[in-house]
């Protein structure tokens, strides 16, 4: 009786050492968050991560997408509108010229057989009906979907970039490219910082730009240049393929709590057409739900 005791204290006193051990674990887990938080979405032998640099003052960047198209005789005119914006506000605003839609079409002979569309572009377009408002038109930071007060014209992207940019930064975006000359392979990392907690689904998209791409472009505008066919035009940038699927991947989920950071990296190989010291690689973080890009980041291929 006093043996069957005593076996019954010494299973019991080790059922409590086991519990309290794994509650030691559980807590000291609580304890060391927050954390740096890692995905790799590729085999890391292939693209070894390296080392960020220390996170500075978050900047708010801003995306401005000018969709586009190579007949399409005003669209000149709305890219050097573009552009003069880019040289008043610098790093802080992202352009992507988004070839889709009608004049976006390659003819069937001619000087505009060059298609410059991308399997992203056309889905946007398709999604947000861009091309059905017309070219030239585009989008800043997405803002105003569902409610249809998306699609800003060009005489409206000024105004609507210096509202965007006015917004706190949620979150901070660093980019590092490394670019293998030999196997044309890039290998493009991107860390997501969160700076205050956002209970949202939010993706990470992608994309490969280049600029320097001169073909023939229509025009209407001498202001712009010769009418009514710019024969050496330089198209900028043009927005390539996405690294990512069309719609991105996933880095936060509504009613999870968010890590520190967050870093994703790719493995691409650039296409022979592309000129690799023309390119950049642009990545947005985006709301899923209001397709609302919260931040965003440009970095030569070649840095």
């Amino acid at each position: 009786m006093k043996m069957t005791t005593m076996k019954t204290r010494i299973k019991l006193f080790l059922s409590a050492m086991l519990l309290s051990v794994f509650a030691f674990t559980i807590s000291c887990d609580k304890i060391e968050e927050p954390y740096v938080k890692v995905i790799e979405s590729i085999d890391t032998a292939a693209c070894p991560i390296p080392e960020f640099p220390a996170a500075t003052a978050a900047v708010k960047r801003v995306l401005l997408e000018d969709y586009t198209g190579h007949t399409c005789v005003n669209c000149p005119s709305a890219a050097i509108l573009a552009h003069n914006l880019k040289v008043a506000n610098g790093d802080k605003l992202i352009l992507l010229a988004v070839h889709a839609g009608f004049f976006a079409k390659p003819t069937a002979g001619g000087d505009f057989t060059y298609d410059f569309r991308s399997e992203a572009g056309t889905a946007w377009d398709d999604f947000f009906k861009v091309g059905m408002v017309g070219n030239p038109n585009g989008m800043v930071n997405r803002i105003g979907y569902p409610q249809s007060t998306h699609i800003k014209s060009p005489p409206t992207w000024a105004s609507a970039v210096s509202s965007a940019l006015a917004g706190e930064p949620l979150l901070d975006l660093q980019m590092i490219n490394e670019y293998d000359a030999t196997e044309r392979k890039l290998c493009t990392h991107i860390k997501t910082r969160f700076i205050t907690s956002i209970d949202k689904n939010l993706k990470l998209i992608v994309v490969i730009a280049e600029s320097g791409i001169i073909k023939p472009q229509k025009n209407n505008d001498p202001n712009s240049g010769v009418t009514p066919v710019i024969f050496d035009y330089s198209h900028s940038h043009v927005l390539r393929t996405a690294i990512t699927t069309t719609w991105g991947s996933t880095i936060a989920t509504a009613g999870t709590t968010n890590p520190e950071s967050i870093v994703k990296s790719y493995k691409h190989i650039l296409k022979d057409e592309y000129v690799p010291e023309n390119c950049s690689v642009i990545a947005f973080v985006y709301d899923d739900e209001t397709k609302e890009v919260l931040q965003a980041v440009e970095v030569d291929v070649i840095q």
